[in-house]
């Protein structure tokens, strides 16, 4: 059954130059570097805190940052500075912190904030994109853009505007487990702060891993140790089978994954010897999707990229992460190195749609390259590049897909 809307007249909010639809860490970092060049920008965030996955998510560590200088550089210095940085291998931080960070760069780079806004629909006239419709307590308005980025992390807007996409490995269609992440307290003094998973080789001890995989279906889960001391996050549950890109799915995982933080409560009580009398300290807002749309660009990230390490003539970062595959159907992850590889400003520009780019998860490779790309260090990168990008090309006059060298 189908119910034809109404026609009616849509005020238009504001023209803006560069406007970014997401404010995680791509979303972050294409804001602030194209409000730094000189444009106007507009930032629309369906959440009410900027960070994402960061903050939203409560996602420790900041993976592929350490090896990063412009913003990656300049968060790990100002966290260290506040004492909120540290934990796990030194790149965890706390999630307040970095909250009130990002408030603190945005409002100090004049950019127009949205929260709790929705970018629901691009505004498409003969592949062109001119802006969106946002939806937010104020009802339905459009922005208007020179330039509209991407930063969803699901590529709602590319996919919407016409730009080709692919789900899944190659190979078989299938997509990673979501994780909902979830913050401890009472973690036990001295517990090593780079001590992942010993809890749970003596947790498997005392119950069979067959039960806990049962209810928990993955074996490698990990503590992550943060800077204030008592305190870590914890990877653990996976939910298997569910798309991002599907309200319904969507909510059904998020429901799941917080049974399964239960469960892990409960078997926390079995190894208290070694954890301590943790509890729950924390919950995130959003589950954390690792992957959904991957939106086709001008080049394609290949696998023999990142085996072979191939650096790009117009690489926008490097990623030395490895690629870290959770396996859809099994209870493991899937992990190996490569010598890094660079990420070209072409896989920023989707094919078929104009004045568009996309910066995080959701741009142009393969399955395996995804799988090292999606970390939040490279994600901020990439943002950065867009955002100067979209305020080159409005200063210029020109398209962003005419900058490809």
């Amino acid at each position: 059954m189908n119910i034809v809307r109404k026609a009616c007249e849509i005020p238009v909010r504001n023209r803006t130059e560069v406007l970014v639809v997401g404010a995680g860490p791509a979303g972050f970092g294409a804001a602030v570097s194209a409000a730094r060049a000189g444009a106007k920008v507009t930032l629309v965030e369906q959440g009410g805190l900027l960070g994402g996955m960061w903050t939203l998510g409560l996602l420790s560590p900041f993976f592929d940052n350490q090896n990063k200088d412009g913003l990656n550089r300049e968060l790990r210095e100002a966290l260290r500075a506040r004492d909120a940085w540290g934990g796990l291998w030194d790149i965890s931080f706390d999630q307040c912190e970095m909250a009130l960070l990002l408030d603190e760069y945005v409002s100090k780079c004049g950019i127009d904030l949205l929260l709790y806004t929705m970018g629901s629909e691009p505004i498409v006239e003969d592949s062109v994109l001119k802006g969106i419709y946002i939806q937010n307590k104020s009802g339905t308005q459009a922005v208007l853009a020179d330039v509209v980025i991407d930063c969803t992390g699901d590529g709602d807007i590319a996919a919407r505007s016409g730009a080709p996409f692919e789900i899944g490995r190659e190979s078989d269609g299938v997509f990673q487990p979501m994780t909902m992440m979830f913050k401890i307290g009472g973690l036990r003094p001295g517990y090593g702060r780079d001590d992942l998973r010993s809890w749970y080789d003596v947790l498997i001890q005392k119950l069979p891993e067959a039960e806990i995989l049962a209810d928990i279906p993955y074996n490698n889960p990990a503590l992550i140790t943060l800077p204030r001391k008592g305190e870590a996050l914890i990877q653990w549950t996976h939910v298997k089978r569910s798309l991002g890109t599907v309200a319904d799915e969507l909510t059904a995982a998020t429901l799941e994954g917080r049974r399964q933080v239960r469960r892990a409560l409960e078997c926390f009580k079995l190894v208290k010897e070694q954890l301590g009398d943790v509890y729950l300290l924390d919950l995130p807002s959003m589950i954390g999707v690792r992957e959904t749309r991957r939106i086709t660009g001008e080049y394609v990230i290949s696998d023999d990229d990142v085996k072979s390490g191939r650096k790009q003539p117009d690489a926008v970062c490097r990623v030395q992460f490895g690629v870290d595959i959770h396996e859809p159907e099994k209870p493991e992850q899937n992990c190996w190195q490569h010598p890094g590889f660079d990420i070209p400003y072409r896989s920023l520009v989707p094919l078929k749609v104009e004045n568009l780019l996309t910066a995080g998860r959701c741009i142009s490779g393969s399955f395996a390259a995804h799988a090292a790309y999606r970390v939040t260090g490279d994600c901020l990168a990439m943002g950065e590049a867009a955002g100067r990008a979209a305020a080159r090309a409005v200063r210029r006059k020109c398209s962003v897909r005419s900058l490809i060298g």
